[in-house]
């Protein structure tokens, strides 16, 4: 939708030899030096690197930029200032990247390089310095113009970078791996940024059966009466309350021997969250189309998976429907039967997405999967917790917890366990049903809803990943943008990545 084709290749070409509109040549703070290549391209030149170097006018600093227009085959040489080197880790690089690349966008550029033997050190890889820096530049160059109307001739676009390497390695695997990623993530952000009056339940569920088609996945889509029969009491009582009909998409992707067990994807998608008969304040019914975060997530993360032919059988579930108030939505006090027959009490109706997830779940776990992961935008207590910068997660599985954690530190998504301690499921009891929807006077909010969530994966090792705050960003800066930001896609690739 929102973004131009940008096309990256890995070049081995000597540094002199470069035609391009921008080289970008790395420097720490600490080690304002130039290599044997560099010198070369620097006496070519006039020795303006060096100069620059001498007389303080860049110093390294890390985020720092200096632009030198020279007019010639690389018609401008950015220094960019990488900070002190035991200060520098893969994430460092990617925020750097990301904001080297927007700034030469924004300048008109149209195409780079970059000399990445001048951006790393000793602590990576060859192989994970092109994938991340990669994935930085495809992310962090993310636009969504797709309703703008005046104008659009005058938006800048990257179209090509370069990645000039010294190596005998192609990369050609990295940058592919590192494409898939960053298409799902953007196309994420697409359909979280698209308007509810578009991104209606139909639409989203025709998105996905579309996009099953051209990659090769089994899509079942069950409408409003059959998600009755299957008795998802739950779900189809957070529906009742809007004029746009329920759907409940089911995909499945094949990488392995059939007979392997699933791994189970769960994603909340409330195309639209008023709140319900609990009807959100200003400004908090505010981009309430990003409630469907979870269920777009979950669509791209099996399509990535089946374009890259990761050796994994995954089933995904996604739930979607409108939160809305009308004199058919469900009410504080109402009684619901879920799809495993459990009885629920209703106390607030804009705590819906632990509704529709409950039956998801529920539905999950009779496919007996080998584990099952959620990914809800759920609480607006995640935001208490680890404020915008991570996401907090619970897990009953050390094997599961363990993949999670290190696909966390791969992929540069911030996630951290809240714990599920016995104490906290006190509040759930009810006196009129089996058990309530939310806790007593909103405490620990995060923990409450996932002991909710708890009751209807029984034994199956389960994870609970709540994107309430990270779903979305009001900074534009380094791989985010203002807008939708495609959580979990990057972890949960990964971890499907080396899934064992």
């Amino acid at each position: 939708m929102g973004n131009s084709a940008i096309s990256v290749k890995a070049l081995k070409i000597e540094l002199s030899k470069i035609k391009d509109n921008a080289l970008l040549v790395g420097f720490f703070k600490d080690r304002l030096i130039l290599n044997a290549e560099l010198k070369g391209l620097d006496r070519k030149f006039g020795g303006i690197i060096d100069s620059c170097i001498k007389d303080n006018s860049f110093k390294g600093e890390r985020g720092e930029l200096k632009g030198i227009y020279t007019d010639k085959s690389i018609k401008n040489i950015v220094l960019v200032g990488l900070g002190e080197e035991d200060k520098y880790s893969l994430e460092a690089l990617s925020a750097i990247i990301a904001d080297s690349s927007k700034r030469l966008r924004d300048n008109g550029t149209e195409s780079f390089s970059i000399f990445i033997d001048s951006f790393k050190n000793s602590k990576f890889q060859d192989k994970e310095l092109v994938e991340k820096i990669t994935l930085s530049i495809l992310t962090g160059l993310y636009k969504f113009i797709e309703y703008k109307t005046k104008d659009k001739d005058k938006i800048k676009y990257i179209k090509q970078a370069t990645l000039i390497t010294g190596s005998g390695n192609d990369f050609e695997k990295e940058i592919k791996y590192a494409s898939v990623v960053a298409e799902a993530v953007n196309k994420t952000r697409d359909l979280i940024n698209t308007p509810p009056n578009v991104a209606t339940p139909e639409y989203v569920a025709q998105y996905a059966k579309e996009l099953a088609s051209k990659t090769g996945l089994k899509c079942i889509v069950f409408d409003e009466n059959q998600i009755k029969k299957m008795k998802m009491g739950c779900f189809i009582g957070v529906a009742g309350g809007s004029a746009l009909k329920p759907r409940l998409v089911v995909l499945e992707y094949y990488g392995t021997d059939k007979k392997q067990k699933p791994v189970a994807i769960v994603g909340k998608g409330i195309t639209f969250d008023s709140g319900g008969l609990n009807l959100k304040p200003y400004p908090y019914i505010l981009n309430m189309k990003d409630d469907k975060g979870g269920a777009v997530a979950s669509i791209h993360i099996i399509e990535a998976c089946a374009r890259l032919k990761l050796p994994v059988n995954l089933i995904v579930i996604t739930p979607l429907c409108e939160n809305m108030p009308s004199g058919t939505s469900y009410r504080p006090d109402d009684v619901l039967t879920a799809y495993n027959g459990m009885t629920v009490e209703i106390k607030n109706t804009d705590a819906e997405g632990r509704m529709v997830l409950c039956d998801a779940l529920a539905y999950a776990a009779e496919k007996k999967p080998q584990a099952v992961i959620d990914i809800a935008t759920l609480t607006g207590a995640s935001l208490v917790v680890l404020g915008y910068v991570g996401t907090p997660y619970v897990c009953t599985n050390e094997g599961l917890r363990k993949k999670i954690n290190n696909s966390s530190a791969k992929s540069l998504e911030k996630l951290w366990e809240m714990p599920l301690w016995q104490e906290y499921e006190e509040s759930l009891k009810s006196d009129v049903a089996d058990v309530k929807h939310i806790g007593d006077e909103g405490e620990a909010g995060v923990i409450t809803a996932a002991m909710f969530l708890k009751y209807f994966v029984g034994e199956i090792p389960w994870a609970h990943i709540d994107i309430g705050t990270t779903v979305w960003s009001k900074v534009d800066k380094g791989m985010l943008t203002k807008g939708a930001t495609g959580a979990t896609v990057r972890l949960m690739i990964e971890m499907l990545r080396e899934w064992k």
